[in-house]
Formats: structure tokens, sequence, C-alpha cells
């Protein structure tokens, strides 16, 4: 079996006829994808082949780093009338003899024989993500106008797809806290905005937790930086684990930490704090030999859009309910109040008040 590269097709277009029109709508389609979020853009993309191209056969695959592969449907496309689970077992069989070397074919089309049809396939995406398999029979009318416009869109497609892994895992490295591996506080905003317009529209919920640790400045004064930075990874380790994969944990500053337990109500997030609050207040966490230090948290719990209905409230509420639990004795939970009164000045959240927070 031979899998086979497909050679650029050019197009030469002569000035005032229908090819220069259509090479020049082509070239104005990058900046388009530039701002379409990645899988809308293939599906669009793949929408074109069969409208203006006469290709009625197409499926699109995802093949996730374990190799389980994924058919995604295509809004239009009726995938199974060829490509259906035998012929896709058959074709992802072969392609996956060639996965180690899928820099031999990654760009651009490629094409195979099976059962006497030509099958074209371009791959999305590398051997370090998922990857995005694209499956098409040739053209119902094939002719140069067409085998360029098809390449153009495969290419353009791969190069944005590519930029946008690239941007995010850029982005991911922006987000992230350096120390504790969590999302910081510049993510934090952008994923409250996220949420809370999520939730206007869908008429859906989120809790917000702000946690602040009790006692940890004796921890940095007693056994040095270092040790408490190690309590605040291992902190951080604790709240992680003790909230869903879907929720979002983020390091605010110092030792306190935000947590969006996404579509929760307020019983939700009680719940989870006073888990959060245990789990930290029966931790010991090792700071020399033989020597352990302990911490206990204080977490203001307020949900969205039950005490607030827009982030910079529903942030200043949950701070509130945790200095609130410093104010009881610390190491405790305090949920907001529905239309209590949270209007207290900043100023006199000072650290003064709470000498041995």
């Amino acid at each position: 079996m031979h899998i086979k590269p497909k050679p650029t097709p050019t197009l030469k277009a002569r000035p005032g006829t229908t090819e220069e029109i259509f090479a020049k709508t082509l070239a104005g389609a990058e900046a388009l994808w530039r701002e379409t979020h990645v899988e809308s853009l293939i599906e669009r993309t793949l929408q074109l082949f069969s409208k203006n191209f006469s290709i009625s056969s197409m499926a699109l695959l995802r093949q996730n780093r374990d190799r389980k592969k994924i058919t995604i449907p295509i809004s239009g496309f009726d995938t199974p009338s060829y490509f259906d689970d035998s012929r896709q077992k058959i074709i992802m069989g072969r392609l996956n003899q060639f996965q180690a070397n899928a820099s031999d074919y990654a760009e651009g089309i490629n094409s195979l024989q099976i059962e006497g049809r030509n099958i074209n396939f371009a791959m999305l995406g590398d051997n370090d993500q998922d990857t995005y398999v694209l499956l098409w029979l040739d053209s119902d009318r094939p002719n140069e106008s067409t085998d360029v416009a098809i390449d153009f869109l495969v290419r353009q497609l791969q190069n944005t797809y590519r930029w946008f892994s690239r941007m995010t895992e850029t982005q991911s490295l922006l987000h992230l806290d350096d120390l504790t591996g969590l999302y910081n506080h510049r993510y934090m905003d952008v994923a409250l905005d996220r949420e809370t317009k999520r939730s206007l529209r869908y008429g859906s919920n989120f809790c917000l937790l702000f946690i602040d640790l009790d006692n940890f400045k004796p921890v940095n004064d007693n056994f040095g930086h270092l040790a408490g930075s190690q309590v605040l990874r291992e902190v951080a380790a604790i709240i992680r684990a003790t909230v869903r994969d879907v929720d979002l944990v983020f390091r605010f500053g110092g030792d306190e930490f935000v947590v969006i337990l996404i579509e929760a109500d307020s019983a939700t997030g009680l719940r989870t704090a006073n888990r959060i609050q245990e789990r930290i207040e029966q931790s010991k966490f090792v700071v020399a030999k033989d020597a352990f230090a302990q911490v206990t948290s204080s977490i203001g719990v307020a949900a969205f859009p039950e005490h607030a209905d827009e982030k910079e409230r529903l942030i200043a509420i949950a701070d509130e309910c945790m200095y609130e639990s410093k104010r009881r004795g610390k190491n405790q939970c305090v949920l907001a109040q529905v239309n209590a009164n949270y209007s207290r000045a900043t100023a006199e959240k000072d650290q003064k008040v709470w000498p041995n927070r």
C-alpha cells in the first residue's frame, strides 16, 4: 500500500476573469478564519467542500493521543454513506502505520487507494496533540479550479489549526501560576467573564470560593520561604484534588486561592468549601527534617446569580465572607446571605485586624 502526496495545483488567473474573482475570494478567507473558533472553522470549511465543489462523501475523524478514534458529525453530511465504520477502520489502520512519520504527509492533501476508489485525506495536528483527519472522495465534477480551491482551503485550514494550537499553548503558559501550576489571577478575570455570560445566557449558575490560609506567615518566619512555597504547592494540590475536573482553581495571590465551581448552587458550594477546609486542617506539611507545619483556611462562598449578578460584586461578596470567617475565629466557611449588606469599606479589611492571618 502506497500513500502519496498530491502535488500542489496552481491556477493562472487572467485579469477580469471569473478565476481572478475566485482567487481574490479565497485570498480573503484567511482573515476571517483567524477570528473563528477552530472546531467551527473545520465544519464550515467542510460545508464549503460540499456546497461549492460537489463532494458528496466526506468524514471528519478525531484521533486522541491514545489512538482512540471519534467520528465527528458534520452538518449537512451523511457520513456513513461511504465512510462507514468498517471503511473507517481500514483507513485508520493504514494511516496509523505511518503515524510515526506524519511529517511525510501532514502538509496539503494526500491520497490512498481502497477498493478501487481514490480517497483523499488531510491531517490537522501532529503526534503531540489530538489529530483531526479529513477524508473525502474526489469531486463529482473535477476541474482545475476545483483542485486549486480545495488545495487552498486544506492548506489554510492546516495553517490556521497550527496557529490556534500554538496560541493556545502560549495562552496556557501566560495563565499559569509558576509556583503552584494553578491558573493565575489574570486568567480568573477571563474565566469569570465567560462564566457570567454563559450563566446569564442559559439560566445556569456557578459558585465562587475565596480561600485564605490562616497562620501562614509563621511558616515563612520560622522555616523560611522555601518551606512556605512547598506548603502552598501542597495546599494547591489538595484544593485541585477536592473539586471536579470541570471546576477552575486559581492562585489569587500570596496565600489566597479562588475556586469557580461550574454549574453549582450555593449549597453545593458550601459543601465543597467544607471539604476543602477539613482536608487542609487535617494535613501535615513537612517543612524541615522532623518538622511539620499545620495551616487552616478561612473560606467565603458566594453564588452567581443568587448573591450577585456581576462578577466584581460576586468577588467582593465572597471576599467579605472570607473575612467574616476570620472574625469568627478562622478555620471555617461562611456562605453569603441573600440581600445582605456587603458595603464595608475596603480600608477596613486591613491585615492589622487579623495580625496572625
